[in-house]
């Protein structure tokens, strides 16, 4: 982690150099599409410039880089460095890294299935054609997901409530949703949420730290993103869709307490679970205290003025 640097008093946070990579790129984008409006046929998500004679395939890279608007560039360019900041110090650049292309990828190629089949069963061509899916918002909602795994207890100001980070994720797929409703990017919405799904099956399933695949804790399940009185038949409901991706092989063979939903489940793996949320709590520490210390040595750091002045030789 960089130190924050001081000017006039007034702390700037020094950004990790991947975030601000990044960051340029998203940039760069969002001037592609503010100067050049004709460039989100070749950018965005079309379902018909996908498959043939189009090809236009690396939409499924460059539609999540992609972005039109100007307000929700500079807000998504803000949330990505300040986001990296806390998770590439735990993860690491190259998992960082990793973590945003798998979400980035899959989501445009799920969004792009889903349009496919919308446009067959409804047979709206604007399904094909006019969709023009893109913007950083669905991967801004897969960081609330991580930040969910690893400070579901941190609270932060929204407005004028304070709510705890557990709740963001949620929070953001209800704004999402509000704001398709209201006619805001309701074409992205399903990107949008395909980001949220996605990040949590990856970080649920796949993701590897310290010899340790997944994160099995009952406090990340899938039910945990709803409200209390409807967990359970998220539970229900969640089991049941694991149970068909093991049979067709989409998610790694295991306990099957992965979306653990009897007591029986939870006590085979109640030493897994806290060895890992106690793994988990210790890089979280870790990180935090670095930047601590870190921010203490560049208070404590004396100004060029202050320095004493050698007059021996005078």
């Amino acid at each position: 982690m960089e130190s924050n640097t001081s000017y006039g008093g007034f702390r700037i946070p020094n950004f990790t150099r991947l975030s601000k990579v990044i960051a340029g790129i998203l940039g760069f984008f969002l001037f592609i599409g503010l100067v050049f409006p004709s460039s989100a046929e070749y950018l965005t998500i079309n379902a018909a410039y996908i498959v043939p004679p189009y090809f236009f395939l690396w939409t499924f890279f460059t539609a999540g880089l992609f972005d039109t608007k100007i307000i929700s560039g500079i807000i998504n360019i803000i949330i990505l460095l300040f986001s990296g900041q806390y998770l590439e110090p735990i993860w690491g650049s190259q998992e960082f890294l990793k973590f945003i292309a798998v979400v980035n990828f899959f989501s445009g190629l799920f969004t792009f299935i889903f349009y496919l089949f919308g446009y067959i069963l409804i047979g709206n061509e604007n399904f094909l054609y006019r969709t023009y899916v893109c913007g950083f918002s669905g991967i801004i909602l897969a960081f609330s997901v991580a930040l969910k795994q690893l400070i579901p207890e941190q609270e932060f100001q929204f407005f004028f409530i304070t709510l705890r980070i557990k709740y963001l994720a949620s929070l953001l797929v209800l704004l999402n949703i509000l704001f398709s409703l209201l006619g805001i990017q309701s074409r992205s919405l399903p990107f949008v949420l395909f980001g949220f799904l996605i990040s949590w099956v990856y970080l649920r399933f796949y993701q590897k730290k310290g010899g340790v695949r997944g994160d099995l804790n009952e406090s990340f399940s899938f039910a945990t993103f709803f409200p209390d009185p409807i967990q359970q038949p998220v539970k229900v409901l969640s089991n049941i869709v694991y149970q068909i991706l093991l049979k067709i092989r989409l998610c790694p063979v295991g306990d099957s307490s992965i979306l653990p939903t009897t007591t029986s489940n939870s006590n085979n793996n109640l030493s897994y679970n806290s060895a890992d949320i106690d793994r988990r709590r210790a890089l979280a520490m870790k990180a935090l205290e670095q930047r601590m210390q870190q921010n203490q040595q560049t208070t404590q750091q004396p100004k060029n003025d202050d320095l004493p002045i050698d007059d021996t030789n005078n």
